[in-house]
């Protein structure tokens, strides 16, 4: 989706916001939620030390945590991915989204710098998912709208390279922390896995004549244990950063997203 498409979605779904806050200058004053080690707990930093005062930040390991206390008013927003912003205001109204950020940051799937064949292989299948309706089909089921269109303009079937190895053989072993709705998630069930990018990790590992393989690791370990050979890929709602490109392969992007702020609607 493009940023003007995704702007406006945001303008017309807010109403009022409690608290008072409609932007990151609000902040002072104001106990704000971010999961850790995110680009949200970044930008919060940024803005402490470049000078912004008396901004409280509650972190958490689980960005549903985020939003379990902004219900029980002991944060005053949630500042997170627009995607997952998405999930939770959706038809809501107990939650407003107020602001979104006018920097997109666009999320690709993260492989080791020695992995370029399977990087190759893996981007191949994006563009496959892209030509043949897959990924607005995925986008369409999880999101409730196509957060994935105009990313990627794909006239012609791809050819999906061979040259590739995995840790296991027949398998992709993705990296992922579930419990970041609607990327990943549990189901009802407590057991499996779902959301926008199981669904997305499988489809590849599918196309790559591979089954797609699950490992549950917590964000702020996630890419050492790609460093240390956990898994194939991450696969994780992962945004790409000039810091992540210089020390990861990033693919191009898959799915659109910008930071946002959550408040707990005006009762």
């Amino acid at each position: 989706m493009c940023l003007a498409a995704m702007l406006a979605f945001v303008l017309a779904a807010c109403g009022g916001s409690k608290g008072g806050i409609t932007s990151p200058d609000d902040f002072p004053g104001h106990n704000i939620a971010v999961k850790i080690a995110t680009t949200a707990s970044d930008s919060i930093d940024e803005m402490i030390e470049g000078g912004a005062k008396k901004i409280e930040v509650s972190r958490y390991e689980k960005v549903t945590q985020c939003f379990d206390d902004l219900a029980l008013d002991r944060v005053d927003a949630v500042y997170v991915d627009s995607v997952v912003s998405a999930y939770y205001t959706a038809g809501s109204d107990k939650y407003n989204r107020v602001w979104l950020s006018d920097a997109t940051e666009p999320m690709g799937v993260c492989l080791a710098k020695s992995a370029g064949p399977l990087a190759a292989a893996v981007e191949a299948a994006l563009d496959t998912m892209y030509f043949d309706g897959t990924m607005a089909g995925i986008a369409t089921k999880n999101f409730g709208e196509d957060f994935t269109a105009g990313l990627r303009d794909v006239k012609e079937a791809p050819v999906i390279p061979t040259d590739f190895t995995t840790m296991a053989p027949g398998k992709l072993i993705i990296g992922c922390d579930v419990g970041y709705p609607p990327m990943e998630y549990k189901a009802d069930n407590g057991v499996d896995f779902v959301g926008f990018d199981i669904d997305v990790a499988a489809r590849v590992a599918e196309l790559l004549g591979l089954e797609a393989e699950y490992v549950n690791t917590a964000w702020d370990g996630i890419f050492t244990g790609l460093e240390n050979g956990r898994y194939d890929a991450i696969v994780s709602a992962v945004s790409i950063t000039p810091e992540r490109q210089e020390k990861y392969i990033l693919t191009r992007p898959y799915v659109a997203n910008a930071l946002c702020i959550v408040t707990k609607a005006a009762e």
